[in-house]
């Protein structure tokens, strides 16, 4: 029973959701910005984060892909993902497609 939420509980929800994607792209940012190569384990738990931003609404802000799906150069990510900004985890638009570029997710 997804939608069985109370308000108060979906808004709690999804304010845990944007503290782990915000403290997931802080790790991926250090891990970057130190220049270290990870191994595979290491990767699936910091993650290869997209960095690039998503459009309105609510406004524009960070995509939260979790993980690079595509074969590298031009082709886009294919990855679905809630996004807790534009109504993921039980909101109107729980999943969206990231889209973006390899190159946006430092990988």
């Amino acid at each position: 029973m997804r939608n069985a939420r109370t308000d108060e509980q979906s808004r709690m929800l999804t304010e845990a959701a944007l503290l782990l994607v915000d403290a997931r792209w802080k790790a991926a940012q250090l891990v970057r910005e130190s220049g270290a190569e990870l191994g595979e384990e290491e990767r699936d738990f910091v993650g290869d984060l997209c960095t690039a931003s998503r459009p309105e609404p609510p406004t524009p802000h960070r995509c939260c892909c979790p993980r690079y799906r595509g074969s590298g150069g031009d082709d886009k990510c294919r990855t679905m993902f809630p996004d807790p900004y534009t109504g993921g985890w039980g909101g109107e638009h729980p999943m969206v497609r990231c889209g973006h570029l390899k190159v946006a997710h430092g990988i």
